[in-house]
């Protein structure tokens, strides 16, 4: 670091420690700065570490501990309050809890577009976005840093008016660059990710559906878990094309399940960034996306790579017929985004812009 004096610990605060993208993507902190400074993961609902080295960061488990979670978070935080701590996975309450215990400089990562679910839950929680905004003039300085110019926008305009710093999601692109290459025919459908509602995993099964008949050798493969599982497995066999479905579940290697594949189909309704659009891209794999902004700041704005609104479904049926009969040219077009992609979210210039942040305390 260009400050060696700066060895301030930093913690790194979840309400989960799950396998997630924002959880794995941690490691690369841990592996950057644990020589440097004490590192902490907390996460305040959690009862397993089953990501984190303790031998470089001390893991704490917020759900072993009896009594309340935002009791003993703000304990916590009185214990540690004049170190640093970056919250990756939070609410307004838990920042509100962080300052509100004495840490001076918390960062605040925004991570999501969704930050409530109802009219009740929008009155409470915007209450505690605004306290923590004022209380921040008078107890400490928020660093709001969003992972994409469409999640910041949203925060923007919904929760608090501010301009997070913009630092994009980052990745180990060699894992991915290594399997890059271009495909030639189209066999292998598939979707990663979690399967959940607003996924619209069901939609990719009857677009899958919709081009079965006219296409014989290609097959549909889903990886992931999430609570609509067996739902989306009971939809897949009533198809007349169900042999030719396949749930993978959660996917280790997912370098090589990009390679395996010749075309991606993601048809989320919210995002605030989409790391496996990125990876896959790596690969050459061709993607089609539903129609939210953050996707086009991933592919550079590639129309061809665009189905539509998912509340459009003959629309996204007309579109995926199309990219199908031009596939050569959407294949091409994918391979040829891999460099644009490993510039834009290489893992060194992610970390570089976050040790920007870090030295400023």
């Amino acid at each position: 670091m260009k400050n060696p004096q700066n060895t301030t610990p930093i913690h790194y605060i979840f309400w989960e420690i799950g396998i997630g993208g924002i959880e794995l993507g941690v490691n690369h902190f841990v592996n950057k700065y644990a020589r440097q400074r004490k590192l902490y993961v907390y996460g305040l609902r959690a009862k397993e570490n089953n990501l984190y080295d303790e031998s470089k960061v001390k893991v704490g488990l917020g759900g072993l501990k009896k009594g309340n979670p935002y009791v003993n978070y703000f304990k916590y935080c009185r214990v540690h309050h004049k170190d640093n701590f970056h919250l990756l996975s939070a609410g307004p309450v838990i920042l509100l809890l962080t300052l509100l215990a004495g840490v001076r400089r918390p960062i605040y990562h925004i991570h999501g577009t969704i930050y409530w679910k109802s009219k009740s839950q929008k009155i409470y929680l915007k209450a505690a976005w605004l306290l923590s905004w004022m209380l921040s003039g008078i107890l400490g300085k928020i660093t709001f840093i969003g992972n994409s110019r469409h999640s910041s926008g949203i925060f923007n305009k919904k929760v608090l008016p501010v301009h997070p710093e913009l630092i994009y999601n980052g990745f180990e692109v060699s894992t991915f660059l290594e399997k890059k290459h271009l495909r030639t025919k189209l066999k292998r459908i598939v979707y990663i990710g979690r399967l959940n509602r607003g996924k619209n995993v069901h939609l990719v099964i009857q677009l899958f559906e919709s081009i079965a008949k006219d296409y014989p050798e290609v097959e549909l493969h889903l990886a992931g878990n999430g609570p609509l599982r067996s739902e989306l497995e009971a939809q897949a066999q009533k198809s007349p094309y169900g042999d030719r479905i396949f749930f993978h579940g959660f996917i280790r290697d997912v370098a090589s399940f990009y390679a395996s594949a010749d075309l991606f189909i993601f048809l989320s309704a919210y995002e605030s960034f989409g790391n496996v659009l990125a990876e896959a891209l790596l690969t050459g794999l061709p993607i089609l996306t539903s129609n939210i902004p953050v996707f086009e700041e991933i592919h550079g704005g590639k129309k061809d790579f665009l189905l539509g609104d998912p509340n459009d479904y003959p629309t996204l049926e007309k579109n995926l017929a199309k990219a199908i009969r031009q596939f050569p040219e959407l294949a091409q077009q994918a391979y040829s985004s891999s460099e644009y992609i490993r510039e834009k979210f290489n893992i060194q210039k992610h970390l570089i812009e976050i040790e920007r942040i870090y030295e400023k305390y």
